[in-house]
C-alpha cells in the first residue's frame, strides 16, 4: 500500500496540472483499496481449486498386544520407549481358564482311549465264549450223531439177515426213528453254528461302531487340545520384527480383563502421513496421487509419499495445529504411505505438497 501511495505522489508532482490526475489524486487511498479488492479477486480466481501445500504429522502403524479372555500377567520384559529386535520376549501371560480346559481335555481323551480299548478287550472275550460254547455243543451233537449213525448201520445189518416179515417190519420203524433222530441232531448242530456266526458277527460289527464312534469323539477333542495348546503358546508374546514399545499398561502379577491393551508397540520411523486441509480450501486430490513430503522448515531432501486414504467428513485438526488457543481448526484428513526410510520423526509436523498429481508407480514407494 505505502509503495502504490508512493507512485501517487510522484504521479501527481508530475501531472499535477491535469484535472483527471487530481480528481485521481483526491481518491488514491479509495482507488488503492478497490485496486487491491480487485487483485485479491484475481488471485483467488487463479489458484480456486488448488492448494501449493497443507501440513500433517509423521506417525507410524501401532499394534496393540491384547488376549480374549481374562488374564494374568506373569512378567513385562519391555519399558516404554525401549527397541525390540525379533525374537525377542515382549511379555508373558497366563491364562488359568485355558491351564483347566487343557488338563480336562486330557482327561476326557485319556479315558475316552481307555474305555475304547476295553470295549474291544470285553467284545474280544464275548466273542471267545460264543466260540467256545459253540465248538462244546458241537462235539457234543457229534459225538452223539457218531454213535447214532454207528447204531443205525448195525441195525441196517442186523435187519438184512432176518427172514421174518414181522421182525423186518418192526426193525424197520426203530431204523427209521433213528434217522429222523439222526437227522435232527444235525439241524440242531448247523442251527446252533448259524446262531454263533451271527452273534459274533454282531459283536465285531459292534466293536468296530464303538472304535469309530469313540475315533470320532477323540480326534475332535484332540482338535480342541491342539487350539488350547497354540493359545498357551502364544501366552508368551514374541516379536515377530522390530519395534519401539509405546505403552505398557500393566505390572508384573496384575490381572487384566478381556481384550485389555497390555503393550503397545509402534515401528521406530515413521510409515504414515495424517494430513490435514483446512475445510474453507478446496482439494482436488485423488487415492493413490503422489505428493511430496518435506520437514516443516522445508529442508531436506522430500520424501514421495502416496494417498492412501481421504476422509469422507470434515475433522477436527489436533491442537497443535490450531492458530490460536481455543479456536479449534476444521478441515478434511488425508493419509499418506511413506517409505520406512525417512528422515522424520514420529510425532513430527510436516509440510505436503502435491506433485504432478499423478499415481505413485507401485514400485516408487518401496
Amino acid at each position: 500500500m505505502n509503495k502504490l501511495e508512493d507512485w501517487l505522489d510522484t504521479f501527481w508532482n508530475t501531472h499535477k496540472n491535469n484535472a483527471g490526475v487530481a480528481y485521481v489524486y483526491g481518491h488514491k487511498l479509495s482507488i488503492a483499496w478497490v485496486i487491491c479488492v480487485i487483485l485479491a479477486i484475481v488471485v483467488g480466481f487463479v489458484y480456486q481449486g488448488k492448494v501449493a501445500m497443507f501440513r500433517g504429522i509423521a506417525e507410524a502403524s501401532e499394534t496393540i498386544i491384547s488376549v480374549p479372555s481374562a488374564t494374568e500377567i506373569v512378567k513385562v520384559h519391555v519399558v516404554p520407549g525401549q527397541e525390540i529386535h525379533a525374537g525377542d520376549t515382549i511379555v508373558e501371560i497366563n491364562r488359568p481358564d485355558l491351564t483347566l480346559r487343557i488338563a480336562e481335555l486330557t482327561r476326557e481323551i485319556d479315558a475316552l482311549e481307555g474305555r475304547s480299548n476295553l470295549s474291544s478287550a470285553e467284545i474280544d472275550q464275548k466273542v471267545a465264549d460264543v466260540k467256545a460254547n459253540l465248538e462244546t455243543r458241537r462235539l457234543t451233537l457229534t459225538a452223539e450223531i457218531r454213535n447214532l449213525e454207528a447204531e443205525y448201520n448195525s441195525n441196517k445189518a442186523i435187519s438184512a439177515k432176518l427172514k421174518s416179515l414181522s421182525n423186518s417190519k418192526s426193525q424197520s420203524d426203530g431204523n427209521d426213528a433213528m434217522a429222523m433222530r439222526i437227522k435232527s441232531l444235525k439241524n440242531e448242530l448247523a442251527l446252533a453254528t448259524k446262531s454263533a456266526n451271527e452273534q459274533i458277527a454282531l459283536l465285531r460289527g459292534s466293536s468296530k461302531l464303538q472304535k469309530a464312534s469313540g475315533k470320532s469323539e477323540a480326534e475332535n477333542l484332540k482338535k480342541e487340545l491342539e487350539e488350547m495348546q497354540k493359545q498357551q503358546e502364544e501366552l508368551i508374546q514374541i516379536a515377530k520384527e522390530d519395534w519401539v514399545v509405546g505403552d505398557v499398561n500393566v505390572r508384573d502379577g496384575e490381572k487384566v480383563s478381556s481384550f485389555a491393551p497390555i503393550v503397545t508397540l509402534a515401528h521406530k520411523s515413521p510409515t504414515l502421513v495424517r494430513g490435514y486441509i483446512n475445510e474453507q480450501i478446496y482439494q482436488n486430490m485423488d487415492l493413490g496421487e503422489a505428493v511430496k513430503v518435506t520437514t516443516l522448515a522445508g529442508s531436506g531432501k522430500a520424501v514421495v509419499g502416496e494417498v492412501v486414504g481421504l476422509s469422507s467428513r470434515i475433522v477436527a485438526f489436533p491442537e497443535r495445529m490450531w492458530k490460536m488457543p481455543e479456536m479449534p481448526v476444521y478441515g478434511r484428513e488425508v493419509t499418506i504411505k511413506i517409505p520406512e526410510n525417512n528422515p522424520f520423526l514420529l510425532g513430527e509436523m510436516v509440510t505436503i505438497s502435491e506433485t504432478s498429481g499423478k499415481k505413485l508407480k507401485k514400485n516408487e514407494n518401496k
